[in-house]
């Protein structure tokens, strides 16, 4: 009974330790961060803070996330066939032929996904984009605009064009 009780009081106290920090109010940095936009000249009313460059990001995340619990799920598998062949080749075989292929899924996810982020870590800053209300780099614009921002402006090509260095890499 002692035992029993033991057992339940630490179950409780586990329980308790991992939700406690879903109750921690912590200040919103909404306010202030709205502020610093304003007094740094950008328009902070009525812009989305969802483009299409996040969704794709959430995306991206979900679905590794998706494979990385897929690669796990067949590595726990192929390892409990590889315990329970129990010296039947065809069985430690095809546990094995699991455990590689899981392997080489995972190096391929991982590879594509490298190159992916090395091409548009380079393409990105090559096409400066900013829209007109005033969301982007004060850099990506020219003076003249107001802080609205010119489509498709390079920045090094305006940085060479002008003798005005503030901005510029």
């Amino acid at each position: 009974m002692l035992r029993i009780i033991k057992q339940i009081s630490i179950l409780v106290l586990l329980i308790l330790i991992l939700i406690f920090p879903y109750f921690v109010f912590g200040q919103t940095m909404k306010g202030g961060l709205e502020d610093l936009g304003q007094a740094s000249g950008y328009e902070t009313s009525g812009i989305s803070q969802t483009t299409i460059s996040s969704i794709a990001g959430t995306a991206v995340s979900v679905f590794l996330s998706i494979l990385g619990i897929i690669f796990i799920v067949l590595m726990l598998y192929g390892g409990y066939l590889w315990m329970m062949a129990r010296g039947n080749e065809e069985q430690l075989t095809k546990a094995k032929e699991l455990i590689q292929a899981a392997v080489i899924g995972l190096i391929i996810i991982v590879a594509a996904y490298a190159v992916s982020y090395f091409i548009f870590s380079r393409i990105a800053p090559r096409t400066l984009t900013t829209p007109s209300g005033g969301s982007g780099t004060p850099a990506a614009t020219t003076p003249s605009s107001g802080g609205g921002g010119t489509p498709n402006v390079d920045l090094l090509d305006y940085c060479n064009e002008h003798d005005d260095p503030s901005g510029c890499p």
